[in-house]
């Protein structure tokens, strides 16, 4: 009875030391501070700055799209491809990280690390990765609209033409999908102020301007009510253009309510 005991004895203290041993790494399941939890399916993000040991990568970046779903995915997309990959939240040494993995071979792999979270909320999150015994900084952060006031080759927006035919590649009312919508049409944004919406021989015509208002380039589209094309009727902020896309956001002034609006070729 006696080595019986003893052995009991010895069997819970195995159990408890395995028990409470503490990894390093952990995943997040219980940590209900860690205000990134709210990143799933808290819509759009834009990469707003991005330094690797002190030197600027952004314009590497800055048009990419950034979705973070709920079963861990993570969409990254442009007018022209569509990149997957994973996120996760862990605690690592009592610091809340965000780690994000990307293919090996696309073009977002250098972003998969297992990132500091310094700032998270529903406007901003701000990431530090450090490498190299501590030498080798390198931040991420992200933000709603994309860091870029001009194009690509150093043009104002508001002096870039719109030339040639569009396609609606994104459309957000207030986080509600409507895309669809406009599959199959073609939009001409015409010199004359005339914009042409074409489909098979659906021909909606409308009107548009660009501008500047307050310090932002602004897209005015006006549209009669046909096809649905009366939803688009708005004074488009345009937070990006290059050749092939145009990036638009408009905030509703009642309730605040933020819809998108792209263009592809």
């Amino acid at each position: 009875m006696k080595n019986f005991l003893i052995g009991l004895i010895v069997l819970g203290c195995t159990i408890f030391t395995s028990c409470t041993t503490d990894d390093s790494i952990s995943l997040d399941s219980n940590f209900s501070s860690l205000e990134s939890r709210s990143l799933e399916n808290s819509g759009i993000w834009y990469i707003t700055e991005y330094s690797k040991n002190g030197t600027n990568l952004l314009q590497n970046f800055s048009l990419y799209q950034i979705q973070f779903n709920a079963n861990k995915m993570v969409t990254v997309s442009t007018a022209n491809s569509v990149i997957n990959g994973t996120w996760n939240n862990l605690i690592d040494n009592n610091k809340n990280k965000l780690v994000l993995m990307f293919p090996s071979n696309s073009s977002l792999e250098e972003l998969s690390e297992d990132w500091e979270i310094l700032v998270s909320n529903s406007t901003q999150i701000d990431l530090k990765h450090v490498s190299g015994s501590k030498s080798k900084i390198d931040i991420l952060k992200f933000g709603r609209t994309p860091n870029k006031s001009i194009d690509q080759g150093g043009n104002p927006l508001s002096t870039i033409p719109i030339n040639g035919q569009w396609l609606v590649s994104r459309y957000l009312d207030k986080d509600r999908d409507r895309t669809s919508y406009y599959a199959g049409f073609s939009f001409d944004f015409k010199s004359t102020g005339v914009l042409t919406a074409t489909k098979g021989s659906t021909v909606v015509n409308g009107s548009w301007k660009k501008y500047n208002d307050s310090g932002k380039t602004k897209l005015d589209i006006i549209f009669p009510d046909i096809q649905r094309m009366a939803e688009l009727n708005e004074d488009w902020e345009v937070l990006n253009q290059t050749s092939n896309s145009i990036l638009l956001k408009n905030v509703s002034g009642g309730n605040g309510g933020i819809s998108y609006l792209d263009f592809k070729k």
